[in-house]
């Protein structure tokens, strides 16, 4: 008995938990804590990611868009993000390797776009030039851990890019490194206009997103009507998760009352079933007595729900903690402060498909009662 109850528990609890999930994903919380982000993105069909968008339709005239931004006083710091892959090769010991390059204009502090820090870099952005791209070129870029190592570059030593001539004079290293998703990313940030001059991005001034950093979200709205056919996203829903629209979420919560109703009714019924097969006699007894099939039958049904209701009410709390305990591991690694959202329906609906287990269970165990001998199992 106390194996089929457990059995109910932990199936239940992996109910709860995927559907927490499930409600997470689904759902979007309003921030107002004092690092709002919000991304604006091409609403382009949902290729790429946010935040590492590199593929796909591309914002422009994002310099002169992002200064009007800059003027609100509700903004405290917006930024076209562009990203593109570059090939860096050290031309000292010729180890080359392919990396996300961040183009971002430099802020005037310590501050961080895409988990990389960009204080190192020249906040002076000479060589955007108002929009001539003919400034002094510094070639900055900070690299994460991972492509300073692999390339056995320090800080003042110079990269090749390939199929460019210009180089990149390593200012900073990143004191991690970039996570995207579930992974990390070799990638190095540098100033937007040196970027979009290598990418060929430079003509239409072009960019795969803004990024604005404000406290206030009531600017939300606006940043909406900034750019026809665009999104706004913000850093509180899914972070650097995908954001179409998907069904995802509906299919987790589905296929997880699916799995969880079939571990409950198997665990339930053949365990129920193992134990009336062990007690046929007490069966045989209770119908010499007097007792008729249909008393019977609700004795055996009772039984067999109370084990999948107590298996329940242990699965939901088991359940519950464990939600929390995945929303401190996600959050520990890689960054994303709520993943599961637990609400009041969510025991609610773990314990009525506890109950259901039950009586979904039930007709075995029934099966097995009527089939009783009362005479060949007390003779």
């Amino acid at each position: 008995m106390g194996v089929c109850i457990a059995g109910v528990a932990v199936a239940v609890a992996l109910l709860v938990v995927v559907t927490s999930v499930s409600i997470g994903l689904a759902g979007s919380t309003t921030v107002e804590s004092e690092d709002i982000d919000y991304w604006i993105v091409p609403d382009d069909g949902g290729s790429g990611s946010v935040p590492l968008q590199s593929e796909g339709a591309r914002l422009s005239q994002v310099h002169t868009i992002t200064a009007d931004l800059n003027a609100d006083d509700r903004i405290e710091y917006a930024s076209p993000v562009a990203l593109q892959p570059l090939r860096l090769e050290n031309p000292a010991t010729g180890d080359r390797e392919y990396v996300i390059a961040i183009g971002v204009l430099p802020p005037d502090g310590h501050r961080r776009v895409a988990d990389m820090r960009l204080g190192p870099l020249n906040e002076a952005y000479p060589y955007y030039a108002d929009g001539d791209y003919d400034g002094t070129w510094t070639g900055e870029f900070v690299a994460s851990p991972a492509v300073a190592d692999r390339l056995a570059l320090s800080v003042n030593d110079t990269a090749a890019v390939s199929g460019a001539n210009r180089s990149l004079t390593l200012v900073g290293v990143n004191d991690r490194e970039m996570a995207a998703g579930f992974g990390e990313v070799p990638a190095v940030a540098m100033p937007l206009a040196e970027l979009q001059s290598l990418a060929g991005l430079e003509e239409a001034d072009e960019a795969d997103q803004i990024l604005v950093s404000t406290t206030a979200p009531s600017v939300e709205s606006e940043l909406a009507a900034v750019y026809p056919r665009t999104e706004v996203v913000s850093r509180a829903g899914l972070t650097s998760f995908q954001t179409t629209s998907t069904n995802l979420p509906l299919a987790m919560a589905l296929a997880a009352t699916v799995v969880a109703g079939g571990i409950g009714v198997a665990f339930v019924g053949t365990m129920m079933g193992l134990e009336l097969t062990a007690g046929r006699r007490e069966l045989a007894v209770l119908n010499a007595v007097g007792f008729s099939r249909r008393t019977q039958a609700l004795v055996v049904i009772s039984e067999t729900v109370t084990v999948a209701v107590i298996g329940g009410v242990l699965g939901v709390g088991l359940g519950i903690l464990a939600t929390l305990a995945v929303n401190v591991g996600v959050a520990s690694v890689i960054g994303v402060p709520s993943l599961a959202t637990i609400t009041p329906a969510v025991p609610g609906y773990a314990f009525v498909v506890a109950i259901l287990v039950g009586l979904c269970a039930a007709p075995y165990p029934l099966y097995l009662t009527v089939r009783t001998d009362t005479l060949g199992e007390l003779g």
